[in-house]
């Protein structure tokens, strides 16, 4: 293989798309170039990687793309985004030798296992198996799950929709909850509590029990993307020591049904290795995560002992998905070379 060869990876997502210029070696060092666009100002990837490649001269013989969406057959339609992804026909139209298509958690596992110590918060050390299985779930605008197999030197990803699957309530509160919601749709998914989406459903849901400031509820009736309100007044309300405000404890039911959830992917890919929690809201909500209070909700049932040695790291790094896009598009390209 040349050392020139580039890579160009992507982390495409509902709200926005990172594209970024890599040399391929045997892992990725900082891009020669990148750039973020809003993915809801354009048409679709193409043309991104279109207007990416314009602005300057280099030219890649690769792509590997995280995609918000379940990938059949190497295409993928995004679940929060109108977009049709084809691997095949982003090789035709953009010059690629080969184009992959991973899962953007996917990727975001990948990557965590790239970033260094000083670009994760540590909620649990635990006793972390070295051949254990990861698991990742990040809250974004919707809830993404994922999880590497482990074997020696080798890795297997598997890719999830899990965050679809059904909200299970874990006390009275969240029974509650579930029959509050009930109420407006028939399938209430773990995503429609723990993401952004989520979040002004659990203040609709707190707002029938607790009161609400006149100013907040103004904000909120009048804003069309209500989570950045929300996270903000809760923000500022446990700064200064307002427990009881709506938005603190909108935000701390989050963190707990997220605890929970995290748990249940542990469980079922017996993530004896480490959880790891990507997405963008956690990192934003940091003061509202107490190590204790969030072990004592993941370490539960048959198997709390277990669960309390698995250790649990929020990333910090926002580009983590586009770092495991990069890493999993070299690692495919030194095999296509092997086998040639």
């Amino acid at each position: 293989m040349k050392t020139n060869t580039l890579l160009l990876a992507g982390d495409i997502g509902g709200t926005k798309t990172t594209l970024a210029l890599y040399t391929v070696n045997s892992r990725p060092g900082p891009p020669l170039r990148e750039h973020t666009f809003s993915s809801r100002r354009t048409t679709g990837l193409n043309e991104l990687i279109t207007t990416f490649l314009e602005q300057g001269k280099e030219r890649p013989t690769f792509g590997c793309f995280g995609v918000a969406g379940p990938i059949q057959n190497d295409r993928v339609q995004m679940t929060n985004l109108d977009w049709l992804i084809d691997a095949r026909q982003l090789e035709q139209s953009c010059g690629l030798a080969k184009v992959f298509l991973i899962n953007d958690l996917v990727a975001t596992a990948v990557g965590a296992l790239n970033l260094p110590a000083g670009e994760l918060s540590t909620m649990n050390v635990g006793r972390p198996q070295p051949l254990g299985a990861i698991g990742v779930i990040a809250p974004g605008t919707g809830l993404g799950e994922a999880f590497i197999l482990r074997a020696k030197e080798f890795y297997l990803t598997g890719a999830s929709e899990g965050g679809h699957a059904g909200f299970a309530p874990r006390n009275h509160q969240q029974v509650a909850l579930l029959d509050f919601l009930l109420q407006q749709e028939e399938h209430i998914s773990v995503e429609k509590v723990c993401s952004g989406l989520g979040l002004p459903r659990l203040y609709d849901f707190l707002a029938t029990q607790n009161h609400r400031p006149e100013d907040l509820h103004k904000k909120v009736a009048a804003a069309s993307d209500r989570t950045p309100i929300l996270v903000n007044a809760g923000l500022e309300a446990l700064a200064s020591g307002d427990t009881n405000h709506i938005c603190v404890q909108t935000l701390q039911l989050f963190i707990d049904i997220l605890a929970a959830e995290a748990a249940n992917l542990a469980l079922k890919v017996l993530a004896t290795g480490a959880i790891y929690i990507g997405g963008g809201i956690p990192p934003r909500i940091r003061p509202f995560f107490k190590p204790k209070h969030f072990m004592d909700i993941f370490s539960h049932g048959v198997y709390h002992e277990m669960l309390a040695d698995i250790p649990v790291h929020i990333i910090l790094n926002p580009k983590t998905a586009l770092i495991g896009a990069a890493s999993y598009g070299m690692n495919q390209i030194n095999t296509l070379m092997e086998d040639m």
